[in-house]
């Protein structure tokens, strides 16, 4: 009955040392308390047990050997909990009773993930023929192997029916891309306000590229809303460039694009008559004070009434 009652008691310790140690790992954060707690009950059991063992004895009537093993079994509870306390207490005194200041990692947790970039697909480059020039700077165009679809001449704007030079715009398309195999570029760009057919880059079989020479000799425009790359953006603005420097198409005398500036007229000067005749031949007689060609010479009596 009294080991019994001894083990309960050595649980019951156990139990309780767990808990502490549970209650110090939620405020600092750390782990080694387990570990503590795993070593104090290894060393509690033993103990409970000595105890036991030495209350049997003197029970028996041993009355030497139990203080020894009660001696014994006490002093090795007090080294287990010197042995805890000391490892205890540096770890309470590391933590800083102020605030803390954070410091800047040197590399990212493994949590965290660093996405990788995204990188834009290549364009794409095919070979199709023009079957047909459309409004609004749009094609028909035919993949081998693929069904004709419609696309938009990337970056211009050429004018539309009944603007200036809106005939000679559409000859010039169809003269340079009417039946024509090109190379056809996607994912070039795109352009604000318009519909949604693709815009593509249309090089003609010598290699020059039709949205260039299209501005270059002023059959169209540079379509102002359009996002392009850094290299087409800048060639086709040179060739906008080109032809408004030399009059060209759209930028010519003809659409009122290189037409001079009117110039106010210079208002005429004040007629001077030498006398009344040349004023009656003129048809400005009789003249009055302040009048064009008055003169107090050819009024004799004065009253401001010349050649009356």
């Amino acid at each position: 009955m009294v080991i019994g009652i001894v083990h309960l008691i050595g649980a019951v310790a156990t139990v309780v040392m767990s808990a502490l140690l549970w209650q110090q790992r939620a405020r600092q954060g750390r782990a080694w308390p387990w570990l503590m707690a795993g070593l104090v009950a290894a060393a509690l059991w033993p103990v409970t047990l000595c105890l036991a063992v030495a209350a049997y004895w003197r029970r028996k009537g041993d009355s030497k050997r139990a203080p020894l093993v009660a001696g014994g079994c006490a002093l090795g509870a007090v080294v287990v909990l010197l042995v805890v306390g000391g490892l205890a207490e540096p770890a309470q005194r590391a933590q800083p009773s102020g605030p803390q200041l954070l410091r800047q990692p040197s590399s990212p947790p493994p949590s965290v993930i660093t996405p990788e970039p995204v990188v834009a697909p290549p364009p794409l480059h095919e070979k199709a023929l023009v079957h047909g020039i459309l409004d609004d700077d749009r094609v028909r165009i035919q993949i081998p192997g693929a069904d004709p679809q419609v696309v938009r001449i990337a970056g211009v704007q050429a004018p539309a029916e009944g603007e200036c030079w809106s005939s000679e715009s559409r000859a010039f398309a169809e003269r340079a891309l009417g039946g024509t195999t090109v190379q056809v570029t996607f994912g070039v760009g795109w352009s604000s306000g318009r519909s949604a057919d693709p815009e593509v880059a249309l090089t003609l079989p010598g290699g020059a590229g039709y949205s260039s020479l299209a501005l270059q000799h002023g059959a169209a425009r540079l379509y102002p809303q359009a996002f392009l790359g850094e290299g087409l953006a800048s060639e086709l603005g040179q060739a906008e460039a080109t032809a408004k420097s030399a009059g060209l198409g759209l930028w010519g005398p003809q659409c009122g694009a290189g037409a001079p500036p009117e110039t106010p007229r210079a208002e005429a000067r004040p007629a001077d008559y030498a006398d009344c005749r040349q004023a009656e031949a003129a048809g400005a007689a009789p003249l009055r004070r302040g009048d064009t060609g008055y003169s107090s010479e050819m009024d004799s009596d004065g009253d401001g009434l010349a050649c009356e």
